[in-house]
Order: structure tokens, then sequence, then C-alpha cells
């Protein structure tokens, strides 16, 4: 936990901090650590300062790891020529990963080591494939606005440095050569060979579905089905996690087990359940390739490995130990990871449910060979029951800071979904894979289609039950950490004398939210959205052109719900004015007579022109065209009890890394 924390707080800074700084500190800690192992106090909290500091060691090796050009500017590139890496289709469109070889208007040395773009409609193309062609390429988009989501350094750490769209149809794709092919490309091949042959026999929705859970391809489910799957508490089905994991390498465990167990000659002289366990790794192996490598599966196969591991050497598998292993090597992987949803969505639920389970759970996962069929499956799906419960609870703190809303209904709709992916689609998926390679998928994938009708039923059906969404303004994660701590150290610790320490984050998180504050205005970097909040009538009032996507993103931010056409509004004209906190706000892309504005206003936004703050003799506060250039975009926070409005800026709250470029720096 520590170590996930000095790489958070590493990658929270404004800026990169110097090598002597961070080894400097290890050392420190070190020291004290050599120092004080003699006394348990000093010595336990010089083991947490070691475990942070070291989380922000390896973050900065791996930043020169990865270090790498990135584009500074919008370029029009008449030649850009380049091996694609991977290809993957989404919604009407593909994606292409390029190593550019050749990047016309950019020097060589400034040429980034990939580059993402998209074409129109869907292309016949393999990793290894040479790209030619013209194309519109972009720095990484930063956030619009300080609190927005950061996509910018998840593709930093991913090697890449911009990304763009192939302008039409003006490019050329070329076999390359496949005479040295890595095992990367092979498996990239391998996924878009399966996907076809999916697509094949199963129509597009259901095909979707089917390669998201099988390839981990997510491109082929419609817009407003994944909607609905995230609104439902669904949405993890689509993720490649532990249940997926754990349910493809049980059922071939299982399966491997029973066929060899009934052949008594093998079932009586060898280890037939470490041969299942060394089958069930491989195909976990295999999966891991197939999909993508992403975090929660880098986190389910780690500690799925670890299960089977111990297996072999007939030792107790399922452990916090287990999950401390898997985090620790996910963390040395992606350091960056820590900061995103998936990764604390995954560790958060995973430790409480281990913790629970090896705890007061322990007299409900004793064996139930005894019992009536009938108590069993009661028993079963009181424990879904319990642990959806729990994983609720341990998750919607982050659930809500990410999202902005939290699906109370999930918890009985995963208790349909969950046995539905045990012993239906995950049986299917494991015979899909088997009969592959012999041309005999339909089989399967015919029996896996009422699986996956039922499961879309099912999505849609909870996702029109809008009361059972509970949308929450973003809180801070000055205010999320804490309680999330509190809730992991009260499931982790037995004894309440230790439990109760607990209330030292839950006093901080309260102190926390009395200081910090959502802003009242939001306007974005790109000089095309803004967004002002009616705290009193709780409603928002957007500007005519902004994108559904923003609009979308900063609607979960303040956590409206968009069922509520009443709780938003629009300004269309050419200078909107508002009254707020007995303030007047003025947002206009251009203004021809600032002393007029000037005299009325306390808060001006010009989008797209330079404000002269001569012309007034009170200047008021002023959000320009040179602001939103070279600062990115703004929060602000209006005036009240006293304090003057003030606003904070992309550039101020994100800092100087190599993957913010603002303004062309």
């Amino acid at each position: 936990m520590l170590l996930g924390l000095g790489q958070a707080i590493f990658l929270s800074l404004l800026a990169q901090p110097s090598d002597v700084f961070v080894i400097g500190s290890l050392i420190i800690a070190a020291i004290g650590l050599r120092l004080s192992r003699q006394r348990i106090i000093p010595f336990f909290l010089f083991l947490m300062l070691f475990a942070a500091c070291l989380g922000a060691a390896l973050t900065q090796l791996h930043l020169y790891v990865v270090q790498a050009p990135v584009l500074k500017k919008s370029v029009y590139t008449a030649a850009l020529v380049g091996e694609i890496l991977s290809v993957e289709p989404r919604d009407g469109r593909t994606r292409l990963v390029i190593a550019p070889s050749t990047l016309d208007g950019v020097e060589p040395r400034k040429i980034p080591a990939k580059i993402r773009i998209s074409v129109q409609g869907a292309i016949a193309a393999v990793p290894g494939d040479v790209f030619s062609g013209k194309a519109k390429l972009f720095p990484l988009s930063v956030p619009e606005t300080p609190g927005d989501p950061d996509f910018a350094r998840a593709l930093y750490f991913d090697g890449i440095g911009g990304t763009g769209f192939a302008l039409g149809r003006n490019y050329q794709i070329e076999p390359g050569n496949n005479a040295e092919t890595s095992l990367f490309k092979q498996t990239g091949r391998l996924r878009l060979a399966i996907m076809a042959r999916i697509d094949h026999v199963l129509p597009d929705l259901k095909a979707g579905l089917t390669n998201a859970i099988l390839v981990g391809e997510r491109g082929g489910v419609p817009p407003d089905l994944a909607e609905d799957l995230r609104k439902s508490g669904l949405a993890h089905l689509l993720a490649i996690s532990g249940l997926h994991m754990g349910l493809l390498c049980g059922v071939v465990f299982f399966v491997t087990r029973l066929g060899l167990a009934m052949i008594p000659k093998l079932a009586l002289r060898y280890p037939i359940k470490k041969w299942s366990a060394i089958a069930g790794f491989m195909v976990g192996a295999l999966y891991l390739l197939l999909s993508g490598a992403t975090v929660p599966t880098q986190r389910a196969f780690v500690m799925t490995a670890i299960v089977l591991f111990a297996v072999l050497v007939d030792r107790r598998a399922i452990s916090l130990r287990l999950v401390a292993i898997a985090a620790l090597v996910v963390m040395a992987v992606r350091p960056d990871a820590v900061l995103g949803a998936s990764f604390q969505l995954s560790f958060a639920a995973v430790t409480g449910l281990v913790a629970f389970y090896q705890g007061p759970g322990t007299k409900w996962m004793a064996s139930g060979k005894d019992m009536p069929i009938w108590e069993r499956a009661g028993r079963y799906f009181f424990l879904l029951l319990i642990t959806g419960v729990m994983v609720t609870a341990i998750t919607a703190p982050i659930i809500g800071f990410h999202f902005g809303r939290v699906s109370l209904l999930g918890i009985l709709a995963n208790l349909v979904a969950i046995p539905l992916m045990a012993f239906w689609i995950m049986p299917c998926i494991v015979a899909i894979l088997v009969l592959m390679p012999f041309g005999l998928e339909i089989v399967p994938l015919t029996m896996l289609s009422p699986g996956l009708e039922i499961l879309i039923w099912l999505a849609r059906l909870v996702a029109r039950q809008d009361w059972g969404l509970w949308y929450v303004a973003q809180p801070s994660a000055m205010v999320v950490a804490p309680v999330l701590l509190a809730l992991l150290w009260t499931v982790i610790w037995r004894k309440w004398a230790i439990r109760l320490w607990a209330v030292i984050p839950v006093s901080g998180a309260i102190l926390a939210a009395f200081f910090v504050h959502q802003p009242d205005m939001l306007v974005g970097g790109g000089q095309k959205g803004w967004v002002v909040r009616d705290t009193a009538q709780r409603s928002l009032v957007f500007n005519g052109n902004i994108s559904n996507f923003h609009r979308s993103i900063w609607m979960s931010r303040f956590g409206i719900r968009p069922s509520r056409a009443a709780q938003t509004q629009s300004c269309k004209d050419e200078i909107c004015w508002f009254e707020r906190q007995g303030q007047t706000i003025v947002i206009a892309e251009t203004i021809d007579d600032p002393f007029y504005i000037c005299r009325h206003a306390d808060i001006v936004v010009v989008l797209k022109q330079d404000f002269p703050e001569d012309a007034c003799e009170k200047p008021p506060l002023i959000i320009d065209d040179d602001v939103l250039w070279w600062q990115g975009g703004v929060a602000i926070r209006f005036a009240r009890n006293g304090a003057p409005a003030h606003f904070a800026t992309v550039r101020g709250t994100s800092g100087h890394w190599p993957w913010i470029k603002i303004g062309g720096r």
C-alpha cells in the first residue's frame, strides 16, 4: 500500500524531482530502517517511509525507460510511414498504433517512438504491416480542465507520443517483412484472426461482447450497450480481470483433472492435480497475451499463477500476501497504474474480500458436502450477496471519485450475471479456445449466444431503473483516499483495538471536506466549452456548442443525473450573463466593448480574444485567450465569505511533465 502511495504522490507532484532527491530520500529511509531495527514503532515508521521512497524511485526509473519524444504542436504530415504495431476496431473506425520511421514535418530526432491514429472503416491490416499516407497529428490530450481525467499520462507510459487521424483514404498498407516477427506481433495477429472468426458466426452485438470477453477488445461493443453495462454495475464483465481469469483457469483445471481421473493408471500413479494446475497456468498465460495484458488482467494472472504454484508445492494459496505480491508486480511493471480506476478498483475489492473471507467469513466457506443441494445453492447465492455488498461498499468511494455515480442495483444484477458467467459463458469461452484451431468454433459460439442474450437483457433492464443509480459530485482525492484507507484498515485487521485507529484517516477526510470544494465554473482549454454551476438550484448551464464528451464528463463531476433535463440549460447567445453569489459573470468568444464589460462584470471569460486589462479602472477576474492558450483550462471558484474569486489552471495543477504540452510547451 505504501509503495503505491509513494508512486501516487510522485506522479501528483508538479514536476519530476531530481535523481539526487529521490535516491537521497531512499538512502536516508534505508539508514533509518537499519538503525531503528530494535524498536518496533520507529522501525515501522521507517519501513513505511522506505516503501514510499522505493515506490517513487521505481517511478523515476520507469520514466527513464519509457522516455521518448512527444509532439509539442499539431502537425499536418504528407508522409507518415511506419510499421503497424497493433490494430483495434473502434465503433466504425480502426485504431492503429504505428512506430514511425518517416514523419514529414518533424525533425528526425523529435519523431515519437509510437503514434496512435484512427482511420475510417474497417481495414485489412495486421501487426507487422507498413502504413504510409497523410495524417493530422496532435500532441497528447491534456485534461480539459483541472480535475478532469488525464488520458495523456497513460498514453505516455505506453510509449505513445502523439495521436491523430488519417486524412480520408489517402494511405496505403503494405505487407511487412515477416521473417522476424516478435511474440507481441504474433499475438496481435492471432487476436485479429480470432475476432474475424467470431464476427463471421455471431451478429455484431454479440460478437462485440464475445470479443471483449475473449480477447479484451471492447471496440465492437456499441456505446449504448456499454453505457447500460456501466449503469447496471456489470461493466466489470467487459474488463478481463480476476473473474474471467479465475473462471477460465478453474474450468481448465477441473476439466483436465476430471479427464485424467477417468484414467485409473494415471490417477493412481501420477500427480494429476499438479498436471491440471500446469494446464490451467498455460491457458491463463495464453489468455493474458490474447487480452492485451491490461492492468486488471496482469493482476488476475499473477494471482492465479501464484494460486496454481501453491497447488504445485502443496501450500495454501489464497491470502493477503498473494494480493500484495500481485500488487507489487503490477506496480513494478506500470507505476502509473496506481492512479487509474482499474488498479484501484481491482485491488481494493480483492483485498477486502480476501481479508473478510480469511477472517469473519471463514465459517461460511466451510465445506458443505453433507448439505442438500438446495442448501448449497442457497449458501452460494447468499455468499454472492455478501460479496456484492462488500465490494460495493469498498469501491463506492473510488467509483464516485472517477465516475460520479454508484450502481446500487448492481448488487442484485451480479447475483444473476456472475452465475451466468461461471456456468454458461466461460465454459463456452474455454470450448471456443479448444475447438477454434480445428474450425469447430461454431458449436460453442452457438451455445454461447443465448447466454449473451440474457446478459444484454439484464443490463438493459437494470439500466432503465434510473432510481438505482446514486449520483454524487466528485469528491476530492484528499477525502476519498483517507476514507478508503479506513475501510481497508477495518477489514484487514481483526482486533478492535487496532481497528479503532481508522478514526484517524476518517477524521482527516472530514477535515479535508471542509477545506476542499467543488469549483463553480469550468472553462475548457480547447476554448470551446464551458459550464457554470448554480448551487442553489443544483443545475448546470453549458454553452451551446460544447461536445457531448466533455458535457458528460462535467455532469459526472457535479453529480448531475443526465435523465433530468431540468438540471441542465444552454446559453447560445453571443454574450452570456450570469448572476451567481452576488457576482456578475460574463462569458463570450469575443467582446467588442470591453469598457462596458469592465463596469458591470466581476468575472470575465473571453474564449478567443485577449482582454485589455488596462481598459478597466478596477479589473475583474479575467480569463482570456492568453490564459487558456498558455495555461490550459481553468476551474473558477466564486467569491464567498469574504474570500475573493480565484481560479486554478491545468498547468498549475498538472505541472511540467513530459506528457503535458500546453501552448506548444
